[in-house]
């Protein structure tokens, strides 16, 4: 027979594991993308992975909030007005609501990959602050459960790999600041979202578009285009992250808390490590190849660097229209890449 002492621990240790997550909770998650874009579906591995460390006690359902009628530019105001719980933020969409979030490295901007890495902390720490502050009262509590990729590509109906082929056509950027340099160099570019480019590609809104090739895939953007080359590297150190509204937050039970900030930091490592072996993008151009797509070369060098210069200019212009604010999360960024 077990001591007396021995019995009542094991009893109230079981009985502590038992009313561990004794509380249901269920969440709505936003994503600001389609029902079948890799991101949503990453936030749907993120929720089922906290369904099962939690016994099932803290459910959350990813809405992508266009089913409910908003646009990917609300998602700052479908968290405000207490739509859902939390929201997937991608920065570049919520620039119409929070200028402020303009101020990241953009797209195309860096010529070697692994420069993320240089501002990814920084970036992530800035975000925090402009959605920390009174005016949103957002907590960024975790990174995305994803890492974006490495490569930004261009696809089109025709095979087009030079600025001069693009200024014969009309092109699709996802951020504001492709926009503006596209059409800086003489390309008659618009935003066209995710959930609406393979449509846009089908009836000749545009006639090609820049993105990632994982994306293509998912899209099967091979069925309304020919041709696909490099266009530069993808901006990995965006902070995409999980915006909560603080009621949201202060209402979740701390080992609830843990459960997600963990299990999204686990995502994102995995993600990481599969952003640097680029093992993603090789699956991506061998499926776009296999669909009948030609791998053309890659845009010269020379009008890659006439982007990523119009790129720094536009970044650099929109710090400084923005004040002294934007201008000081520039220069930690800068300061950043320079180590």
């Amino acid at each position: 027979m077990k001591p007396l002492k021995t019995l009542v621990l094991t009893v109230a240790m079981a009985a502590a594991a038992g009313a561990a997550f004794a509380q249901d909770v269920s969440w709505q998650l936003g994503s600001a993308v389609g029902p079948e874009d890799p991101s949503t579906r990453n936030y749907q591995e993120l929720a089922r992975r906290i369904a099962e460390r939690t016994d099932g006690a803290f459910e959350i359902e990813v809405v992508p909030i266009e089913t409910l009628g908003f646009k990917n530019v609300d998602s700052l105001r479908v968290l405000k007005q207490g739509v859902m719980e939390a929201m997937a933020i991608v920065p570049y969409y919520v620039t119409r609501d929070e200028p402020l979030m303009g101020v990241f490295v953009p797209h195309g901007m860096l010529v070697d990959p692994e420069e993320n890495l240089k501002v990814v902390d920084v970036q992530y720490d800035i975000a925090r602050e402009i959605l920390g502050s009174d005016k949103w009262g957002i907590e960024l509590v975790a990174r995305s459960p994803f890492g974006i990729g490495r490569d930004l590509i261009m696809l089109t109906t025709e095979p087009i790999n030079t600025l001069d082929g693009l200024r014969e056509i009309k092109f699709r950027h996802f951020s504001k600041d492709g926009l503006q340099a596209f059409n800086a160099l003489g390309v008659s570019t618009q935003v066209v979202p995710s959930s609406e480019l393979y449509l846009a590609l089908k009836t000749g809104v545009v006639d090609g578009a820049a993105y990632g090739p994982t994306y293509a895939v998912s899209q099967s953007l091979y069925e309304v285009t020919c041709c696909f080359t490099y266009l530069g590297a993808s901006s990995m150190a965006y902070p995409f992250s999980i915006g909560v509204t603080e009621a949201a937050w202060a209402a979740l039970p701390e080992d609830y808390r843990t459960a997600l900030v963990e299990e999204a930091d686990r995502m994102w490592r995995e993600a990481v490590d599969e952003w640097r072996a680029a093992e993603q993008e090789e699956a991506a151009y061998a499926t776009l190849i296999e669909k009948g797509m030609q791998r053309m070369e890659p845009m010269p060098i020379e009008d890659r660097r006439a982007i990523q210069a119009e790129l720094i200019d536009i970044w650099k212009t929109g710090c400084e229209d923005m004040g002294e604010t934007a201008e000081s999360y520039c220069q930690r960024i800068e300061q950043a890449l320079s180590e």
